[in-house]
């Protein structure tokens, strides 16, 4: 499973440069290669980068309810109006040099965020762990704390399995 943690900028942004110092901040470089369909740019899949980007670009009101909600739906999971909606994913079992994955989404919110601010865009994200979205920079230890407990997760329960899986297809063949 993976960790999505999506950035909402609530006024116009040059999508380009939002990607470019997106990639920085995952590491990317010259050679990553990438995809604009006029809607969304992002990077293409297994390049060894510490993310998954994906950026959706161009005006959109808030989300309102539709037949897809639930009777008791109280719009939790509604995106807010924006402008462009940054995402991104990385797999609950990432750990570098003790970074895991709610520690590193922390970070990248917090420096794609000082990036925004030095710009002036007023900016939000979503926690996956509970839906809830925040305003710039509040509850980004919420998305430690719960990158934390998603990496126990990986650690105790999905890669013993999955190695159990293996083995046991490798003794029938």
């Amino acid at each position: 499973m993976t960790l999505s943690t999506e950035v909402y900028i609530h006024a116009p942004v040059d999508h380009r440069a939002l990607f470019l110092r997106c990639n920085q901040l995952i590491g990317a470089n010259e050679a990553t290669r990438w995809t604009d369909n006029g809607s969304s740019i992002g990077n293409k899949i297994d390049q060894g980068l510490c993310a998954l980007l994906n950026i959706s670009y161009g005006h959109r009101p808030a989300e309102a309810h539709d037949e897809w909600c639930e009777d008791d739906c109280t719009g939790t999971y509604h995106d807010p109006e924006n402008w462009a909606v940054v995402d991104f994913d990385t797999a609950y079992g990432y750990n570098h040099n003790g970074e895991r994955c709610g520690d590193l989404h922390a970070r990248l919110v917090a420096e794609l965020g000082a990036w925004l601010d030095d710009k002036g865009l007023d900016w939000s994200w979503r926690n996956e762990f509970t839906g809830e979205i925040y305003h710039r920079y509040d509850g980004l230890t919420g998305l430690c704390e719960g990158g934390a407990e998603a990496t126990a997760w990986f650690r105790d329960f999905a890669a013993p399995a999955i190695a159990a899986h293996i083995a046991a297809s490798g003794e029938a063949s």
